[in-house]
């Protein structure tokens, strides 16, 4: 089964996400807490990771550099999501993908499945 790692810091986004994922047939991962994103990557190995831009006090690209710094982590697939256009600061950081705000859940799927079927998650 796909899984796929949520971190987002609205636990009601997070929530409603994972519960979509679940009913597309995903096996949807919260992580709790922002600190824990490099933790929650390593314990479940997520297929691809679904990252908001914007969490709290941290930046998806910091927590992304640090992703890609690590030999162990840096092969994720990432997706980062936020409803302020930040595809160039995301891209930068070397997220997979970007989507912004509102989108359709279509897109997210669509998305994760051209990640999960690619070879590099790269285009």
């Amino acid at each position: 089964m796909t899984t796929v790692l949520i971190v987002e810091d609205d636990p009601q986004m997070a929530r409603m996400l994972g519960e979509l994922l679940e009913f597309e047939g995903y096996r949807a991962v919260l992580c709790p807490a922002t600190e824990r994103v490099l933790d929650c990557v390593r314990e479940t190995r997520p297929d691809v990771v679904v990252m908001d831009f914007h969490l709290g006090r941290v930046r998806a690209p910091g927590l992304l550099q640090a992703l890609r710094a690590d030999p162990e982590l840096r092969a994720a697939r990432v997706i980062i999501v936020s409803g302020d256009d930040q595809e160039v600061a995301a891209r930068a950081a070397g997220a997979d993908r970007f989507l912004l705000k509102p989108f359709a859940m279509e897109e997210l799927l669509e998305a994760i499945r051209e990640l999960i079927h690619s070879e590099s998650g790269r285009p």
